[in-house]
């Protein structure tokens, strides 16, 4: 009797350009999964390994997850496998059954480049999610999911093996247990643009982004800002920049089709926050003429942050406190 069941299966592709990323040095991986029934969105989930590993640059290899036995994106969410060191299993005794899966792999590749998940639901999809469930003998009754390497992988000597791994969905704190984003700056027509990725949140989530300075001497020494005509939203704490996440990159507005980043220039410094040992100091100071270290965070509420990063920036401020340039590299930092 067959396994498959498009309504409970999900399938998503990683690496040479597709859904899904590798972070934390290869022990956190993050996918779109798409439904291959009726669901027309992609639900994003993190994959976290014990032991893990790539035995090929992601550049190069390619690796398919597979969920089975879930019909809605709440019922995957903690399931675990125990993982199979799947170069040491699949390129002997299956390596005929890999070359013909090789064939529908590639056909499904045809389809994946595209930005919707329309690959997934294609024939040739259906048939490469029904060949593994029901061929390699991989996948058992329940919820269940499989990270394996795709049959163009294993042909070319490429494995991944766990001894454990855990699906979380991206959703409320989860990534930030395991992911911090890493940031740039750089001087671009006259103003300072700061870009932004690996943010571990679902497309669509607004962040507070905001920044501390070094050179004020309190525990958590937050710049305020005021709103600005044509710049980034400011939230109700007045330290917040509220921004928007696509893809783990950050938006300064929701229209998913502008440039990511945040134009710094846009922002108006209006006061700073700082907290001591038994208080929180608000004032209208603001640095102006000269030059500030200062650091982006990302807050959770009011001046609780998630992430504040370790490498500062150096910027330049004009006469009302704005910034104008930016010091240092435009590589990207943590």
């Amino acid at each position: 009797m067959s396994l498959y069941n498009p309504d409970t299966t999900w399938i998503a592709l990683l690496g040479g350009g597709f859904s899904g990323s590798v972070l934390a040095g290869g022990s956190v991986f993050q996918f779109d999964l798409w439904n291959m029934g009726s669901k027309r969105l992609p639900v994003q989930v993190l994959v976290v390994g014990k032991r893990a590993g790539i035995m090929a640059e992601i550049g190069s290899a390619f690796a398919l997850l597979l969920v089975t036995g879930c019909k809605t994106e709440r019922e995957m969410d903690g399931i675990t496998s125990s993982g199979v060191d799947w170069e040491a299993s699949l390129v002997g005794d299956l390596d005929a059954s890999i070359k013909s899966g090789a064939k529908l792999f590639k056909e499904v590749m045809k389809h994946a480049g595209k930005k919707t998940g329309e690959w997934a639901v294609q024939e040739s999809g259906k048939r490469l999610a029904q060949y593994i469930t029901n061929d390699l003998g991989v996948v058992k009754s329940g919820p269940q999911f499989n990270l394996l390497p795709t049959p163009l992988s294993v042909s070319a000597g490429a494995g991944i093996f766990y001894e454990w791994q855990k699906l979380h969905l991206l959703d409320n704190e989860i990534g930030w247990n395991y992911i911090s984003p890493k940031y740039s700056v750089e001087n671009k027509g006259g103003a300072v643009y700061m870009q932004m990725k690996d943010i571990p949140v679902k497309d669509g989530t607004t962040i507070h982004l905001g920044f501390g300075v070094s050179e004020w001497l309190s525990i958590d020494p937050d710049i305020r800002w005021a709103p600005t005509r044509g710049g980034p939203s400011i939230g109700r704490s007045k330290l917040h920049i509220d921004c928007v996440v696509y893809g783990g990159v950050l938006y300064q507005s929701r229209n998913k089709g502008s440039h990511p980043g945040i134009n710094l220039s846009q922002l108006q410094p209006a006061g700073r926050s700082e907290t001591g040992m038994l208080s929180v100091t608000q004032t209208k100071e603001v640095a102006k003429s000269g030059k500030l270290t200062i650091y982006p965070k990302i807050f959770k509420f009011t001046n609780y942050a998630y992430w504040s990063a370790d490498d500062t920036m150096k910027v330049h401020v004009d006469s009302k406190g704005q910034f104008t340039k930016v010091e240092g590299t435009a590589s990207y930092r943590d």
